[in-house]
């Protein structure tokens, strides 16, 4: 009789257990559409832009071909104008076979003004560095460098701090246009203060929001922001906490999403 209270607790913390999987497994799978509205005080031809922010998928950390042919068909049913890859969609255990089937599939992506990509730390970790191929699959890779897009609007796209690339900010940036609206690509939302200076809106991944709690909470106090939308006065700086998972394919108070932003430009 004495023993029951005991197995009356185990049996209480396997199912807590067993739910707590259970719902980290759900977690990673159930891709979320996660929503937000920006505005920056700059005109341009175009007034609005539909953007796509997709951030570390970590393929083959629990994130397929599965995966990703349903995130190719959600971007064409969604008709976004553009398309922003922030970094570690492939990590140190991607095997080339997947990357290269992957990156087929992307090439399928539709949107106005296309693909646009950066490298984040896990590709370093996995060298996978051969980033000229991507031209190719019409993916537009910016490394430490910008693009102005149909007159309209600039994109520049830094490679991550792990590569150890020695740049200038002011070269990458000079003769850009900055009048017009500006949205930078940099897989770690740390730098966002040396980017303030010219950039609208800063599109980073990295941080996972934690990917297991408490890691949320943690690194709130490590970040400026490491999950969702801020700003410093008209900048903005937008965190995904990401398409997939790193390790395996796990999520514990925090989610796998891809991230919707309705950019409009207004005075």
């Amino acid at each position: 009789m004495k023993r029951r209270p005991y197995r009356f607790g185990n049996i209480v913390a396997t199912m807590i257990a067993i739910t707590l999987t259970i719902s980290g497994f759900y977690s990673h799978y159930n891709k979320k559409e996660v929503v937000y509205h920006v505005t920056v005080p700059k005109t341009s031809s175009v007034s609005k832009l539909k953007i796509c922010l997709v951030s570390d998928l970590h393929l083959s950390s629990g994130t397929y071909m599965r995966q990703v042919r349903k995130l190719v068909k959600t971007v064409n049913d969604k008709h976004y104008d553009l398309v922003c890859f922030a970094g570690d969609v492939f990590d140190e255990n991607t095997p080339d076979a997947l990357m290269n089937r992957s990156l087929q599939e992307f090439k399928n992506m539709k949107s106005t003004y296309g693909t646009y990509w950066i490298s984040g730390n896990h590709e370093y970790y996995g060298k996978h560095t051969n980033f000229t191929v991507f031209e190719k699959y019409n993916i537009h890779f910016l490394k430490n460098t910008y693009e102005t897009v149909d007159n309209s609007f600039n994109i520049v796209g830094f490679t991550d701090k792990t590569s150890r690339d020695h740049y200038d900010i002011n070269q990458v940036i000079k003769g850009m246009n900055t009048s017009l609206p500006t949205i930078t690509l940099d897989h770690n939302p740390e730098r966002f203060d040396q980017h303030t200076y010219f950039t609208d809106l800063q599109l980073s991944g990295h941080t996972h929001n934690g990917q297991i709690f408490p890691g949320n909470i943690i690194l709130h106090y490590y970040y400026q922001n490491s999950y969702g939308l801020s700003h410093y006065k008209n900048h903005y700086l937008l965190v995904s906490a990401g398409y997939g998972s790193w390790g395996f394919p796990f999520r514990l108070g925090t989610q796998c999403e891809y991230d919707t932003i309705y950019l409009t430009m207004r005075k």
